[in-house]
């Protein structure tokens, strides 16, 4: 028996190309577009989503950025950042919700927003809560970590206080491939278990800790296999969307120079128009090269979970 029979990992990659050609090919712009959108929220082909939060510098704004007359204590700050936060948080909510909408879309093979949008509100936000916990976690454990090894080795020295930052460096790695391994196996494998079981996130992890703990060999080669992959495809994706940007931004910058040599007195602001129209061309085109990527790797998880709990299976057997 070949090697690529042993282990879920290998026998399911070549079936979730072959579903991702059937789904996507002929082309349909209709189903590549919808894709896209869900590609927006979900964070595209990585399967993370794609919006961070740095609100620690809030403190630090440059007073020459700020227009004159509002001051930073200016309750207008707060309400703008406020509003930051809010918008964030509901573009975190949506990805949620959209999880679970992609993993519909792709079992009935019926690619709709709305179909099932309405359904699933509920576990994205349980998704979403369990998301939030996590990353709050992470930051209590890294700001813990800075307690343990950086303040204690700052007052012995510079020395060590270098030891201690690559003692830090090095737990920190290994938390964050932590925190990795748990949103993927979170977005891989719980969220269509919640689906199949119609059951929260905690139940849902219950049971994937289950078939996983009693695999461990087929569970370390699909981390170690969906590593791999991630990292060819992030290759093939940065090669995209440098190609995407140049087709995309050498027409602009030409005409930018061009009223540059017939304007010189244009100043930054006269380019705004060009770079949002930059801007709208080139975010359709950016999701949608991601669209067969996050596809296949949906794909491929779902195929990779109907083995490990063939009753969680919401792949159709006869695309089999």
């Amino acid at each position: 028996m070949a090697m690529s029979d042993d282990f879920y990992a290998f026998r399911t990659i070549d079936g979730a190309i072959s579903r991702t050609k059937s789904l996507l090919w002929p082309f349909h712009a209709g189903i590549w577009l919808r894709l896209a959108v869900i590609a927006l929220f979900v964070g595209g082909a990585g399967g993370f989503n794609p919006f961070s939060y740095n609100f620690g510098g809030a403190n630090q704004i440059d007073q020459t950025a700020v227009p004159a007359g509002l001051e930073l204590s200016d309750p207008t700050i707060l309400l703008i950042v406020g509003a930051i936060l809010l918008i964030g948080l509901l573009f975190f909510y949506l990805g949620s919700v959209f999880q679970f909408v992609f993993v519909d879309c792709l079992s009935s093979g019926e690619v709709s927003l709305s179909r099932t949008f309405g359904l699933r509100t509920g576990k994205g936000l349980r998704l979403f809560l369990f998301q939030v916990l996590l990353i709050l976690l992470l930051i209590a454990a890294m700001a813990l970590l800075v307690v343990l090894f950086v303040l204690p080795a700052a007052a012995g020295g510079r020395g060590t206080l270098i030891y201690g930052l690559l003692v830090l460096i090095l737990v920190l790695l290994l938390l964050a491939l932590l925190f990795g391994v748990i949103l993927t196996l979170t977005t891989d494998f719980v969220v269509p278990v919640m689906i199949a079981r119609d059951c929260g996130v905690i139940e849902g992890w219950r049971k994937v800790w289950g078939f996983l703990v009693a695999d461990l060999k087929n569970t370390l080669v699909y981390l170690v296999t969906r590593f791999i992959l991630g990292i060819v495809v992030g290759i093939i994706l940065f090669i995209l969307v440098l190609l995407v940007l140049l087709i995309v931004g050498l027409p602009l910058a030409g005409i930018a120079l061009l009223a540059m040599g017939l304007t010189p007195t244009a100043t930054p602001v006269f380019f705004i128009p060009l770079l949002v129209i930059g801007i709208l061309i080139a975010l359709p085109l950016l999701l949608l090269v991601q669209v067969p990527f996050m596809t296949f790797f949906r794909y491929y998880a779902l195929l990779v979970l109907g083995l490990f709990s063939p009753e969680d299976d919401l792949l159709p057997a006869s695309e089999a």
